[in-house]
């Protein structure tokens, strides 16, 4: 990799560390709670179902703790700039870990805001173990929430990427990770207000009887394949059995058994 090569990565990936803090703070807002308290009532019972030994999780705010129900003894942070708190700051298109050592992977937001939006997805299937687990936070593009992304560009989480759900499943298929389970939530107009949120909680009753998949978000629950050992049954009970022949050994020897017979 050439220097320029380099300095191009490095900068493409300060993207997103430019993004968090602004993310972050967005995140603090009355729309930007609302979300979190809904992402965060989802995953509590996934989470509650993982296990293993270590547990990574990264996301674009600290202000939540997703792993506060696992049952994971070891559950670690990586910050993805100075303001966010963490076990290590680090680049996550390039992780510090290696390959099939990680149990969970949780990951907020991340391929939302970043450049490289796949290499993230590969680097954390890449430490997952065979049989781990991976949950994955997004925004919904077809969403009331998706739609005011579109219609406008002032809020910080309206200058991501578009990423459809479909589309990261297919990404995670490549990858060996098959998605097992979809949740959507947020159905709510996108208002900052507290009192126009709380009133238009009858859409998210009838979104969640109706089953439309129309949330502002998506939680997405994968898990890496294990490689599979086909085994080759042979029927000894037929009726044509294998018929074992001589083979000579050396072309000397089948010259002597050709000049015997002469």
């Amino acid at each position: 990799m050439t220097d320029k090569s380099r300095s191009r990565e490095s900068i493409e990936s300060s993207l997103l560390r430019k993004a968090s803090p602004a993310l972050s703070h967005w995140f603090s807002s009355s729309l930007g709670q609302e979300i979190l308290s809904q992402q965060l009532a989802l995953t509590q019972p996934l989470v509650e179902g993982f296990f293993g030994y270590h547990l990574l999780q990264a996301g674009v705010t600290d202000a939540v703790d997703f792993a506060a129900s696992s049952r994971i003894n070891h559950c670690f942070r990586l910050a993805v700039c100075p303001e966010q708190q963490g076990s290590a700051i680090v680049e996550m298109e390039h992780l510090p870990l290696p390959s099939e050592s990680i149990d969970v992977v949780l990951l907020h937001h991340l391929l939302d805001f970043s450049t490289h939006p796949h290499q993230i997805l590969r680097e954390a299937a890449r430490v997952l173990i065979p049989g781990g687990h991976m949950l994955l936070v997004g925004f919904n593009p077809f969403s009331l929430l998706g739609l005011s992304r579109l219609l406008f560009s002032r809020g910080a989480y309206q200058k991501g990427n578009q990423l459809r759900a479909a589309r990261i499943a297919d990404w995670m298929n490549l990858l060996d990770l098959q998605a097992e389970q979809m949740h959507r939530g947020f159905f709510r107009l996108p208002l900052q207000q507290r009192e126009l949120l709380a009133k238009s909680a009858w859409m998210e009753r009838l979104a969640n009887r109706l089953r439309l998949p129309w949330g502002g978000f998506y939680i997405i629950v994968a898990r890496k394949e294990v490689a599979r050992v086909r085994t080759i049954k042979i029927d000894w009970r037929a009726e044509r059995k294998p018929a074992l022949v001589a083979t000579p050994t050396s072309p000397r020897v089948a010259a002597r058994g050709k000049h015997q017979k002469r």
